[in-house]
């Protein structure tokens, strides 16, 4: 009787298995000398899109909601592109790709200010895993929902009890980089989030600056993301002790809503959040 040897389909299925199983590579913090600069600025142009709009009728809480970004047709205002006079674009995140080892990773943490049923920051930069904070200041209770991407995977649901601080954690699928919270009771309640992996990120302030420093000589991509406009990328070689001059210019006729707000069977109706626009006209809005 001839014997079967099993040794080296074992031994393959044993590396296999170990091979899926070891961590996800994780930056490592070293000590950088004489390292490389991007610098630039995030511009808009075109035509401006119209800030979504809510009726306030239609939810909970309609008086303290009315506090905040409110005309005079009691619509809860959402202007999500904030430009400076010269076409600078806030809230744009930039970040490197492909930095392995660099400078240390202080960030700070996230806290969320929920206030007159509206979340601050409209934007904030996550880790995978990272814990943060929302901090109601309200009278009245909210309940939030945190998809992945838009209108995507739930990942948490956050009751968010009046005047209080609750906090939950975020865990992304895949290669997932993108997370919305809004509230369950308040539509116009929302905030962003986008994931970064290492410390070489920067969120544009309302001028559209950027200032990126202690970069490791090598080649990177560069990613330019808003969370209603398609990304954009560039790839860079960054040589030590230069500096890296980079724009972007975003078109204001390429704006992209989320998902949910164009379909009819969205949480948020498309006929809600268009006043102004060739189909609100036919609509009389």
């Amino acid at each position: 009787m001839k014997k079967i040897l099993l040794l080296p389909t074992v031994l393959l299925a044993l590396v296999t298995l170990l091979t899926f199983s070891l961590p996800a590579f994780s930056y490592q913090e070293i000590n950088v000398q004489n390292g490389g600069t991007i610098q630039g600025k995030v511009k808009m142009y075109g035509d401006m899109p119209f800030p979504r709009h809510y009726h306030l009728i239609l939810f909970p809480n309609i008086d303290m909601c009315a506090e905040v970004d409110t005309d005079d047709e009691m619509n809860r205002v959402l202007d999500d592109f904030k430009i400076s006079t010269d076409g600078g674009l806030k809230d744009v995140v930039i970040t490197l790709e492909h930095v392995e080892a660099g400078k240390p990773f202080n960030k700070e943490p996230i806290m969320i200010l929920s206030e007159n049923c509206k979340f601050f920051p409209d934007v904030n930069i996550i880790r995978q895993g990272e814990r943060f904070e929302v901090d109601n200041v309200d009278a009245v209770m909210h309940n939030s929902q945190v998809y992945q991407k838009e209108r995507g995977k739930i990942l948490l649901n956050i009751p968010i009890p009046a005047e209080e601080v609750s906090d939950g954690v975020v865990n992304f699928k895949k290669k997932y980089k993108i997370m919305q919270m809004i509230c369950g009771m308040h539509e116009f309640m929302q905030t962003w989030g986008y994931r970064v992996q290492n410390p070489y990120y920067f969120q544009t302030k309302l001028d559209g600056n950027f200032n990126i420093g202690d970069i490791p000589p090598g080649e990177y991509v560069v990613n330019a993301w808003h969370y209603l406009m398609k990304p954009q990328k560039r790839k860079i070689k960054v040589v030590a002790g230069e500096t890296i001059d980079l724009n972007f210019d975003f078109n204001a006729d390429k704006v992209v809503r989320p998902f949910y707000e164009t379909i009819k069977s969205g949480r948020i109706k498309k006929d809600a959040v268009i006043p102004g626009t060739a189909k609100g006209k036919e609509m009389g809005r």
